[in-house]
């Protein structure tokens, strides 16, 4: 059986009207398209202090832990809603995105958590989240987000099972963290926050 059945063509059209950022490469973007945030178990970017030794120190049981706590994300958000699958039709100024629905027999949310150890981009979006999301080592997981009220049932099951939010500056022109910061504040969610770190000068 099928892990995977291509939507209907209207409903296409809408996804991929919504989602056309992904048909662009980031430097073509801007905040109107997406905000850019990470969720990940640490509360700061590690190498901002030279840190990383705690990856490199930390227990075989402390990193099941975190295992187990980004696999728990994944499968909660799965509970939440539903991704649909997408990917690429086409070449240069032609190509279309193509989104499918997940329609084989099993738990979606243990598929998507699977997912985390095997692969780097899912291909996945969350339409009424407004997300589209990707993986990186050390336990971390870019979001691309469309509006912050949309995704806040999101930012609410991080915060609830400890992770934490992080801007991401590699595209700092896609940098929305400020007004996310002061956003999820407002909803009592500061305890989800990267905490400010100081950098010493080399």
């Amino acid at each position: 059986m099928r892990t995977f059945l291509n939507i209907p063509n209207a409903e296409n059209k809408q996804l991929s009207e919504k989602f056309s950022f992904l048909l662009k490469c980031n430097d073509d973007c801007t905040a109107d398209d997406f905000g850019w945030v990470a969720i990940t178990v640490f509360d700061h970017w590690l190498y901002e202090t030279g840190s990383v030794n705690v990856i490199e120190e930390a227990s075989n049981a402390q990193k099941q832990v975190w295992d187990q706590t980004i696999e728990r994300f994944l499968r909660q958000l799965v509970d939440l809603e539903q991704p649909l699958k997408y990917r690429y039709v086409g070449r240069n100024s032609n190509q279309k995105l193509r989104f499918s629905r997940f329609v084989k027999d099993g738990n979606m949310g243990e598929y998507v958590s699977s997912l985390f150890n095997d692969v780097y981009w899912p291909n996945l979006v969350f339409n009424r989240l407004g997300l589209n999301l990707w993986f990186e080592d050390n336990w971390t997981i870019h979001l691309k987000y469309i509006k912050q009220e949309d995704c806040l049932d999101m930012f609410k099951l991080a915060s609830k099972l400890g992770l934490f939010v992080l801007p991401v500056y590699s595209a700092d022109h896609l940098d929305n963290y400020a007004a996310l910061s002061e956003y999820l504040s407002q909803q009592g969610l500061n305890q989800s926050l990267h905490r400010t770190v100081n950098l010493v000068a080399e």
